[in-house]
């Protein structure tokens, strides 16, 4: 079953329970093996180790997008393809937050092929709690983010601090993450700048966007085999600040967002020779990037793999992470 964040001490006690009433009834109290994420300071994966350690077990890390792409490409029996994986964070091999990924993939291995442009977020998680720190990351110009004082907690002095933490690269890691973009988005639309649930900006961002009646276009850049996101958000509040409608600007971006992804994706299964491209991720509960990212590969007439069996959220994962481990031991 899908236990869900760990991070809490009871949840990590839950999942202990659920591993000993799945030794119990399935009758298996020995193990060759363990797998677990590939983040090094996870509880989780702390208690893949000590099991590990009391089985006399080995430890197989997985990255998070390379179990979201198998789990995918179970579910249609393919062996290789390309995927676009975009949720909100899941640990890269490079030791950043990933999360607007375009994998290359089989059982065993993943290639990077692409990403959406890697950003800094102030105070870390923070700016996924508070994301118009996250907007005044993305649009790198203080006098603009001014205008959104009243959305960050206080004001312009939290601005000014803001600036000064990501001069200084004082505790600013770097995230590729579209959850992030996203946020980021709902906050320049003053639609939503505290999330209190999961994926809470997100989603007021797609009802927003639900709305729309209008056909309007934000153009998307590629460049290195990124997405420029800053472009987007600095469009989008430019946008906004003419006075477009929010429903509109918030259809516009998400949509930019989901295009630009599409043709990253496009570009590295032509340079693989491929021809399916696999959408998963928590971003694919949303309709709109789903219809969207659809609609743009098949046009280009490559087959788009959707999830049948499984999720597109992280519930899929531990289901992609046993597939890779023991496609690996065999």
């Amino acid at each position: 079953q899908h236990i869900g964040n760990t991070n809490k001490p009871k949840t990590l006690e839950f999942l202990k329970q659920a591993i000993e009433n799945m030794e119990r009834i399935t009758k298996i109290n020995e193990f060759d093996v363990v797998a677990c994420d590939l983040h090094p300071h996870f509880f989780t994966t702390r208690l893949a180790y000590e099991l590990a350690e009391k089985y006399d077990a080995e430890v197989n890390p997985v990255q998070h997008h390379h179990a979201h792409s198998i789990a995918l490409a179970n579910d249609s029996a393919i062996e290789e393809m390309i995927v676009i994986a975009a949720d909100g964070v899941g640990y890269g091999s490079d030791g950043t937050s990933w999360g607007g990924e375009i994998l290359y993939t089989d059982v065993k291995n993943f290639e990077r092929m692409g990403h959406l442009e890697s950003q800094l977020m102030p105070g870390g998680d923070m700016a996924t709690k508070y994301p118009a720190r996250m907007l005044a990351s993305i649009l790198k110009d203080e006098d603009l983010i001014k205008n959104y004082s009243d959305q960050f907690k206080y004001g312009e002095t939290e601005i000014k601090n803001i600036f000064k933490q990501i001069d200084a690269g004082i505790n600013v890691g770097a995230t590729t993450s579209t959850g992030r973009v996203l946020d980021s988005m709902a906050v320049g639309l003053v639609i939503c700048n505290e999330r209190t649930y999961e994926g809470e900006c997100s989603m007021k961002l797609e009802s927003c966007a639900y709305y729309s009646t209008n056909d309007l276009e934000i153009p998307f850049t590629i460049e290195n085999n990124q997405l420029n996101t800053t472009e987007i958000l600095r469009e989008v509040v430019k946008l906004y600040q003419n006075g477009e409608k929010k429903a509109d600007i918030a259809r516009a971006g998400q949509i930019a967002v989901a295009k630009g992804l599409s043709e990253l994706a496009i570009q590295a299964a032509d340079k693989k020779k491929l021809n399916s491209i696999g959408a998963t991720g928590g971003v694919f509960y949303n309709e709109a990037i789903t219809d969207t990212v659809k609609n743009y590969i098949e046009n280009n007439e490559y087959e788009f793999i959707q999830h049948k069996n499984t999720c597109a959220g992280d519930g899929s994962v531990s289901l992609g992470q046993a597939i890779i481990t023991k496609k690996r031991i065999v």
